[in-house]
């Protein structure tokens, strides 16, 4: 919500606990994904790892990130920031870009 008017504190707060209770959620669910890898391993399984993984590794550098700016007043440095993070996380583009335009790889074969 605050992406682009700027964080308060509590609305960094509420994002720190939001995302401290998703990755409770998401460890769980790696550790059930692990079980069931021992006994019937899948490769969708190993992509689903894979990517649970790197969300928990993104998320928690996020969580860091956000609470080292708990006690900063400088309100344009942390909006960029959040900004920041909103984009690493996929949010925060109002364009396609990089999909945009023409490649040589992109065009059919005569």
């Amino acid at each position: 919500d605050c992406i682009d008017d700027g964080c308060s504190v509590e609305a960094l707060l509420k994002l720190d606990e939001k995302l401290a209770e998703d990755e409770a959620k998401i460890a769980a669910s790696v550790e059930g994904i692990k079980d069931a890898q021992k006994t019937s391993f899948t490769e969708e399984n190993a992509g689903t790892l894979a990517w649970l993984d790197n969300f928990l590794g993104r998320s928690g550098s996020l969580r860091a990130q956000l609470q080292a700016l708990r006690g900063m007043k400088d309100s344009d440095f942390i909006q960029q920031i959040v900004k920041a993070a909103a984009v690493a996380f996929g949010g925060g583009r109002t364009t396609d870009y990089p999909k945009v335009g023409v490649s040589s790889y992109s065009e059919s074969p005569p």
